[in-house]
């Protein structure tokens, strides 16, 4: 066989064909339905019309399913129009707005926009996620649909040292190769790899990693990594990679992109981990230890030129002692000398071995990649340099942030207003734009709200847990939290007065869905339906898109008996609940109820044994559907049916307790007990009862 043939038979036998193999495994595979799609959006349809809805799967590609990391929720068209002015946010959970998910850089960009461009429809989708860092991002950017937006907003940077290969990651899989970092991935997104993984977990046992539950930041306290680890080196240097790519892959996907720096709180959040020197002796230990509660018991007794030279003799034994800069930067600053105090509290920053903070470099990293871009659909927003003016003669602080990274209403408002300004700067190609204030933003958006009070103690509940009790500030942080609470109530009101003031933003035209929610929750809690109605229907006009809204309606005209009216709102909500078993299992559930209650039994039979047999995990709607079938067949003198639903329930009751899922459902006693009841089997009704007493 002449030499080319024989090149070509090698080539054709040991790339082509094996290639060939595996893309029609892969195929055969995502027709049969094995593994998921991995698109950060699937397109669904309601009512003839396309839309893209997030998928709920998209970030067990990077951690286990049970930390039970999704996206936001979002539904909106795949057809977009003039006058529609669509921008993603992408990033961790400070681009997120946790902990105040309503009252975020999404809600008060919108508001800022929808001020600034009234004759535009506004669109803010949030793709932000908690605990990301720039390798989920780039996987986001990478499957975002083309053309599917005008602008792309960037922050990120908080946790690439705690985020998917980082060095200080839950399951430690840094990796130093980003190529092969990008190739695990994109291998991972494989059904082959799916389907073999799912085969393996069968044969071993779990691993530890598949039951982890999201425990918050207390998951990374013993990972702690310092400056000069050597690892730092390529964190920095994926960051950089990841972040070019996503600039050049939104660019060329049609978006307008605006990166942002990444503020931090360094003013109020002491280090989370300082490390000592190496090779100090005992006698240094000794020393430094004497100096540093000399230097804290002067700053107790506010005699600040003491406390600055005791720590600054501290820092000449051990200079890279974090919490001391963080303490030196604070005397200097009772001082004014505001310029010293941001030198050390910048030092603090980069020393702290818990890195849940973006440090210096990172935000070194932004400034080069964002001067190497083309000013051509980018733009580069400084909101570093904000958050500084915003706080001088201080850095910024408490006064726009809540812990560490997570930014209060006032930080997500220069964050909004300097993103605003690019965007609308963009579009009108004018230099003249000024944002709305932040109290008359806060008055649109409804901030504060009740949400907000559960939210500080959302942040109450998490710092009670590691690094946080570890800050030298703790105490202060505290009371920080609890005082802002009290404000916060304090600035609320009642019900009455918190509705009365959100009147005035309906009058004016301003108020967007979310505002009508919070009406139609008030004045439910008032006892008035015709408002609460009027607002809801105002939110299917504004966003047709919440699955809360529909259930809202669903429950209150249920508690009027206007079964049949019912039905089509949930039915429609049925498109909004995203494969989550729960909230289907209920809406089918809810809907053999309502069909039950207008008559149609065959239909309301069919609805309730879907829930037994579909959801057999969902133990309460299980019970709940039987329970329905029961009463109506016992109702209707349909004996042979009763029994058959008797029986069925038992024989599920007795197949949970053998699999010790009653521990799971406690209540599972109780309510057999009261099903026999219902159904008038009284000696199996005892027997429940006796079960459970055990």
């Amino acid at each position: 066989m002449p030499d080319a043939k024989k090149i070509a038979f090698t080539f054709i036998a040991t790339i082509v064909v094996p290639l060939l193999f595996f893309a029609l495994l892969e195929l055969g595979l995502t027709v049969a339905g094995i593994g998921t799609s991995f698109d950060f959006f699937h397109e669904i349809e309601i009512d003839g019309q396309s839309y893209y809805q997030e998928n709920t799967d998209f970030a067990d590609q990077f951690y286990p399913a049970s930390l039970d990391i999704k996206p936001r929720e979002n539904t909106f068209t795949v057809e977009r129009h003039p006058e529609l002015v669509r921008v993603f946010i992408l990033g961790g959970s400070a681009a997120l707005g946790f902990p105040h998910e309503n009252h975020g850089l999404d809600r008060l960009l919108a508001a800022q926009l929808r001020a600034a461009l009234p004759s535009k429809e506004i669109e803010v989708i949030n793709t932000a996620m908690t605990s990301v860092n720039s390798h989920v991002v780039y996987a986001v950017a990478k499957s975002i649909p083309e053309n599917s937006a005008d602008f792309a907003v960037i922050l990120m940077g908080n946790n690439e040292v705690v985020g998917p290969y980082g060095p200080s990651t839950l399951n430690q899989n840094f990796l130093a190769n980003i190529t092969l970092i990008r190739g695990i991935q994109a291998l991972k997104r494989t059904r082959i790899w799916q389907a073999l993984n799912g085969l393996i977990s069968q044969i071993r046992p779990t691993d530890a990693m598949q039951e982890l539950e999201w425990e918050g930041m207390q998951m990374f306290t013993n990972n702690g990594v310092t400056h000069d680890d050597p690892r730092m080196a390529s964190v920095y240097g994926h960051y950089e990679d990841n972040l070019t790519s996503i600039i050049e892959t939104l660019r060329n996907k049609g978006m307008h992109v605006i990166v942002s720096s990444v503020p931090v709180n360094l003013r109020h959040s002491a280090p989370f981990l300082s490390v000592r020197g190496a090779n100090l002796s005992e006698e240094q230990l000794d020393q430094w230890r004497e100096l540093t509660r000399r230097g804290a018991r002067s700053s107790d007794e506010q005699n600040w030129e003491d406390a600055v030279t005791n720590f600054q003799a501290a820092l000449e034994i051990d200079p890279e002692y974090a919490d001391t800069h963080f303490r030196l930067a604070t005397a200097f600053e009772n001082l004014g000398e505001f310029e010293d105090a941001r030198t050390h509290y910048q030092h603090a920053l980069d020393l702290d071995a818990l890195r849940f903070r973006a440090d210096t470099k990172i935000n070194q990293v932004v400034q080069t990649v964002a001067a190497s871009v083309e000013s051509d659909s980018f733009s580069f927003v400084d909101s570093a340099a904000a958050f500084d003016k915003a706080s001088q003669p201080f850095q910024p602080g408490w006064n726009l942030f809540l812990e560490h990274v997570h930014y209060g209403f006032a930080g997500n408002d220069v964050l909004a207003a300097g993103v605003s300004r690019a965007i609308v700067n963009d579009l009108t190609a004018a230099d003249d734009f000024q944002p709305v204030p932040a109290a008359e933003v806060a008055r649109r958006v409804g901030f504060p709200n009740y949400d907000t009070n559960a939210e500080i103690k959302t942040l109450q509940a998490m710092i009670q847990h590691p690094p946080f009790p570890g800050q030298s500030n703790y105490t202060r942080l505290r009371s920080f939290l609890s005082g802002k609470q009290n404000r916060v109530t304090a600035e609320l009101g009642s019900p009455g007065e918190v509705v009365r003031r959100r009147r005035d933003v309906v009058r004016s035209g301003l108020a967007d869905w979310k505002v009508h929610f919070e009406l139609a929750v008030l004045n439910q809690r008032l006892g008035n339906s015709s408002a609460m109605y009027k607002h809801l229907d105002t939110i299917l006009e504004l966003y047709p898109h919440n699955r809360e809204s529909y259930m809202k309606i669903a429950e209150a005209m249920s508690k009027e008996g206007k079964w049949r009216e019912v039905i089509p709102y949930l039915e429609r909500s049925l498109y909004y609940t995203r494969g989550d078993e729960t909230k289907i299992a209920e809406t089918v559930g809810w809907l053999g109820t309502a069909y039950l209650r207008t008559g149609e039994y065959k239909k309301a039979t069919e609805l309730l044994l879907e829930v037994t047999k579909e959801y057999p995990d969902q133990i309460g709607f299980v019970l709940g559907a039987y329970g329905n079938l029961i009463k109506y067949a016992r109702d209707n003198r349909k004996r042979r049916d009763l029994d058959r639903y008797v029986r069925d329930v038992q024989r599920y009751a007795r197949s949970l307790v053998r699999k010790g899922k009653d521990e799971e459902y406690p209540a599972l006693y109780q309510r057999m007990s009261q099903l026999m009841a219902l159904g008038g089997y009284t000696a199996e009704a005892r027997e429940w009862a006796e079960a459970g007493g055990r």
